[in-house]
């Protein structure tokens, strides 16, 4: 993939383990998303404590996303890719001490098919020059541009 410079880019991914969560005191709400029961919530500041702020906003700048935004984002996002990553509670290691081990990636998923309805009301500026004898050819043609982050 390559950026409008023509320069190599890569997708922006961010790495979310389970180790990086219990460090940041998240042990009761990982262990909520992995069990049976109901999920709990974190917050987007937990994020940014498990996450780092450098490698929050490193991501955040990468993907066009506020670093703020970004972690609120993953705080209501990451408890559902959990129970998804980790389904009926089978984790893919442990880490010691009965903490199940797994490790989400979380990007942006990109668009393939786009539908929409798209509304044109077209006008005719006044131009002072013209006059009623003047003749001006309208081709009816116009160039639509879609820019994909």
């Amino acid at each position: 993939m390559t950026n409008e410079d023509g320069a190599n880019q890569q997708p922006t991914s961010l790495t979310i383990s389970a180790q990086s969560l219990a460090a940041a005191g998240l042990e009761p709400q990982v262990r909520s998303w992995i069990g049976d029961g109901p999920n709990e919530t974190i917050t987007a500041g937990q994020i940014v404590a498990a996450v780092g702020e450098d490698r929050l906003a490193q991501a955040a700048e990468s993907l066009g996303w506020e670093p703020e935004g970004l972690a609120a984002d993953l705080a209501s996002r990451l408890p559902e890719l959990v129970d998804s990553a980790v389904p009926d509670g089978q984790s893919a290691s442990d880490t010691g001490g009965g903490f199940p081990g797994f490790q989400v990636r979380w990007a942006p998923v990109p668009v393939q098919d786009l539908t929409s309805d798209l509304q044109i009301h077209p006008g005719i500026s006044p131009a002072s020059s013209l006059t009623l004898n003047d003749e001006v050819a309208i081709d009816g043609s116009v160039t639509l541009t879609v820019r994909y982050l």
